[in-house]
């Protein structure tokens, strides 16, 4: 067996160690050591690791240009350096800048011929948020050409091919091109069995088939959940329900935290587990770990995370799933099923994924109801910068969900309802900055100033959010990519939710939050009953006060169901006794 190599560096991970400890301290002192750096760069400090470190701090204080400029200055002054190289190119592709990350990958894919990252960033990196839907077009034929190049140019022949093709897939993951809204099964299937066999080369051991374990009478079936997010994040809360809500006299849960992060929910989600694993960042111990447990089935909550990834492509457990918060298939060939839910899964939803679908009653999960803080959340429209007189929209999704295609309905709906202003969120200055263009365009179509109805807000923190909910007055999805855990916590401020069902999974979380709901009257039937229903509740406050009181009195069948856990425990006792015989 090989040894997978180090993700990070100790000059990295001594970085990251000082900039925890900074985070403890006042923006002064960031400042402060941001200048200290940079008079040694001046008096010609020529380390790599020092540009590197000015970039983390400049990135922490938000100066995203100063800190691409500073990586820049630093790979023209240094000798070639691969994690400067590897910083850059992340770097260019968080800023939106992709054509420059894809140019910086293949200098250092020349310049570092053992480095098999560089031959997939220059292939595989997509944009974060794309100018049109031919530029979608382009990047999607660049990423099907650039993936067969890949998995051609890395046979896995030589040990030494195999730990260079270990060390590329260990630092990828394709986390945008789900957000395209095309069908990805295909990309995903060979971009998953490239990784199978990259990790079977390495690991021959871990992908042979397993036994399942005996099952005395009485016994416990053991489940194992596996997530790098057992933290304040969406994959928790959506998921902490099945292992809180489970049948303790039938069911021995394992949970596996490879975060690095942990929080009060980690804390949480421990106490709820019969057995609770925190091993951060690391890749064979934990594999190790989970084969120790003999588990009967393991649970893979998302494999957007790189190590998640890997690890799917191995045979851990003699049954292996994967959950829905990230909706679209694995294309792991090691993944037997997809658990996913009767709401919000089309007809022909089977056809999207590689492993088999499971489909779950409601939407699959326990979520019980958000608590929103009403008394401590003081924070009035005015202090957000919004109009006393205006008809709030929230728009709250991750960028990267909103679609150029779509730009069109927030400019359709204020050209009839003047009072409209938008609000979004955006991560990253610079990709707001596109995102504003867009809708420049968008509107001034329709002969509007997107600058009068539009307001792109930096990402606000857990209190900040609830606070934007209750002061807006409609929620508006995203189409494609549909709000999921936002929804939810929309319906538990009061907030009407407009949504238009999509063609994948991923674009109908809220239409089946909705169903769940019982409130069908706010989902649309195409971008004309969208635009329909979302100036209706602007303008009609006796509507919009009945659709709320009707979502109010859903509130029962949406929150706390635990028919989908129920049906969860049914699937896992039946496929351990067929796996038994």
């Amino acid at each position: 067996m090989t040894t997978l190599e180090s993700q990070h560096p100790p000059l990295l991970q001594l970085f990251r160690k000082q900039k925890t400890e900074l985070t403890r301290q006042p923006h002064e002192n960031w400042r402060r050591s941001i200048e200290e750096l940079q008079s040694r760069v001046q008096s010609g400090d020529r380390q790599p690791g020092t540009y590197i470190e000015i970039f983390e701090l400049l990135i922490h204080v938000k100066r995203f240009e100063s800190a691409i400029a500073i990586l820049q200055e630093g790979r023209e002054r240094c000798e070639p350096d691969v994690e400067l190289y590897r910083t850059s190119v992340y770097a260019l592709v968080e800023a939106n800048r992709t054509e420059e990350a894809v140019v910086v990958a293949r200098q250092a894919k020349e310049l570092f011929p053992n480095e098999g990252y560089f031959a997939l960033a220059e292939a595989l990196k997509l944009p974060i948020l794309y100018e049109s839907e031919e530029q979608i077009d382009c990047n999607r034929a660049r990423f099907s050409a650039g993936l067969k190049t890949v998995v051609a140019g890395m046979p896995l022949d030589t040990p030494g091919a195999q730990r260079y093709a270990l060390r590329a897939v260990g630092q990828h993951i394709n986390f945008y091109l789900g957000y395209q809204g095309r069908n990805d099964r295909a990309l995903q299937e060979e971009y998953s069995g490239f990784v199978h066999r990259t990790m079977a080369a390495n690991y021959p051991e871990w992908v042979r088939p397993l036994a399942m374990p005996p099952l005395a009478p009485g016994g416990k079936i053991r489940v194992g959940y596996i997530s790098a997010h057992f933290r304040q994040h969406s994959v928790a809360k959506l998921f902490a329900g099945w292992i809180e809500q489970r049948n303790r006299e039938d069911f021995e849960v394992f949970v596996y935290h490879n975060g690095g992060t942990a929080d009060a929910v980690t804390d949480k989600v421990r106490q709820l587990s019969d057995h609770f694993q925190h091993i951060p960042g690391e890749f064979e111990p934990l594999c190790q770990k989970v084969l120790a447990d003999e588990l009967h089935i393991i649970v893979y909550l998302d494999v957007r995370h790189r190590r998640m990834a890997m690890m799917s492509a191995l045979r851990l457990a003699p049954v292996q799933c994967l959950a829905w918060a990230y909706p679209i298939t694995s294309g792991a060939p090691m993944i037997d099923y997809f658990l996913s839910n009767e709401s919000m899964e089309p007809e022909d939803g089977e056809d999207h994924y590689s492993e088999r679908m499971i489909r779950l009653p409601g939407i699959g999960v326990y979520y019980p109801k958000p608590v929103i803080p009403r008394l401590i959340l003081t924070k009035t429209r005015a202090d957000f910068g919004f109009g006393g007189d205006r008809i709030v929209f929230l728009c709250c999704q991750s960028i990267f969900k909103y679609l150029p295609q779509h730009d069109d309905l927030f400019a359709r709906i204020a050209k009839r309802l003047p009072a409209a202003q938008f609000v979004f969120l955006s991560h990253h200055s610079l990709i707001g900055e596109v995102f504003r263009r867009r809708l420049e365009r968008a509107f001034a179509a329709e002969g509007l100033n997107a600058s009068d109805h539009c307001v792109i807000l930096a990402q606000v923190g857990t209190l900040g959010f609830s606070n934007l909910n209750l002061v807006s007055d409609v929620f508006l999805d995203s189409l494609e990519w549909s709000g999921g855990i936002t929804t939810m916590e929309a319906i538990a401020c009061g907030l009407p939710v407009v949504t238009l069902p999509g063609k994948f999974m991923r674009g109908r979380h809220s239409f089946g939050i909705l169903r769940q709901l019982g409130v069908t009257e706010t989902i649309a039937r195409d971008k004309a009953d969208y635009v329909d229903i979302a100036v209706r509740l602007g303008q009609d406050r006796e509507w919009r006060a009945h659709v709320l009181k009707k979502m109010a009195e859903g509130h029962e069948r949406l929150f706390s169901d635990t028919s989908a856990v129920r049906a969860l425990e049914k699937f896992y006792r039946t496929v351990v006794q067929e796996r038994l015989g």
